[in-house]
């Protein structure tokens, strides 16, 4: 084994964030190259094709520089990775992290991504649920796939002084939303405000009640602006089988917020009913807004379910755990990809 080793990433756009732990494994004198998929010119701005060439790029630089590992976020870019090393003969160890769908593939998309799955690794999945579900669908042996909670520091806010004035509830995110249940169940409760941060894409044809404002594509420390400012928050998903919003739930229990959550096994790792969040069953607004003037009614139960959420997110989502995880994966002596010694 060469010394130093070298470790290529393939990240998506906002990726610079994950550079946070190359300064925190600087004893083990790896050399790291990062890859993030950022738009070049106005082609790849309204396409995918920023993704396919950083893949590219980031397959031919682990064959350049003789990595020994390399990991792509998110399956889009797990599967372009793995799509060129197999053509350009590239035989680095690949781990696919944050291997989440918030929609499966189907037909010849299922077919190739299979294939291409095939010479992955290792996968590391945010929720029990995933492991059983991408083995069933894209035939991965479980034994390859990690299941990990959803980590990471507490959100920053920005600015620290509300940004929205007056008392309210709020939802924000929006991979697999139900927010079209959600505006029914608001429309029963005229008299409560709620501030939901979305997508253009989540807006389209969605009707918005009077009590309900609309911030669309803000910034990430100003949506948490919003999320801790606000009483609690509401996290409507599109049905019982979604394993999407871990990083809402997980940045909100961080800064100590209670939650309605759909009743879904691809969040059940992270909801502890009436001690840190509430269930409710999807695609029922009665039963929603039946939760949310309850809890709105009792501040009591709401403050204790931030309180418990928040010392749920410091023992099992910390920035630290993904720190130690990762070091276990690259260097313990019983890890399969352990690349320094």
């Amino acid at each position: 084994m060469k010394n130093p080793s070298s470790i290529v990433c393939c990240t998506p756009a906002w990726g610079e964030n994950w550079q946070w732990f190359a300064p925190e494994l600087s004893e083990y004198q790896l050399h790291w190259h990062f890859h993030y998929d950022k738009p070049q010119g106005i082609l790849e701005r309204y396409t995918q094709l920023s993704g396919v060439r950083t893949c590219l790029e980031a397959v031919r630089s682990a064959k350049q520089h003789q990595a020994d590992l390399l990991v792509a976020h998110n399956p889009r870019l797990s599967f372009w990775c793995a799509f060129f090393a197999f053509f350009l003969g590239v035989k680095t160890k690949h781990i696919a992290y944050s291997f989440n769908f918030h929609e499966l593939p189907h037909g010849l998309k299922r077919q190739l991504m299979k294939l291409a799955f095939k010479t992955i690794n290792q996968f590391v999945v945010y929720s029990k649920f995933e492991k059983q579900l991408y083995s069933d669908y894209f035939g991965i042996s479980q034994e390859l796939i990690e299941t990990k909670l959803w980590t990471m520091k507490p959100p920053k806010v920005e600015p620290q002084e509300p940004l929205e004035e007056g008392d309210y509830i709020c939802a924000i995110g929006g991979n697999a939303r139900d927010y079209k249940t959600l505006m029914e169940a608001m429309k029963k409760l005229p008299d409560l405000k709620m501030v939901i941060v979305i997508r253009p894409s989540n807006r389209k044809d969605l009707e918005i009640p009077p009590n309900v404002k609309v911030l669309v594509n803000i910034s990430e420390p100003h949506a948490m602006n919003i999320l801790k400012h606000s009483r609690f928050m509401v996290l409507p998903l599109k049905g019982a089988e979604i394993p999407c919003g871990h990083f809402t739930l997980v940045a909100a229990m961080h800064l100590g917020k209670g939650f309605i959550i759909t009743n879904s096994r691809g969040v059940s790792d992270y909801v502890i009913e009436d001690y840190n969040g509430i269930t409710c069953k999807p695609f029922a607004p009665d039963a929603l807004a039946k939760a949310i003037i309850n809890l709105w009614n009792d501040p009591e139960k709401c403050h204790k379910l931030g309180e418990n959420g928040k010392q749920f997110a410091e023992k099992y989502c910390s920035e630290d755990l993904s720190r130690q995880h990762l070091t276990n994966m690259l260097f313990a002596n019983n890890s399969p990809w352990k690349i320094y010694s």
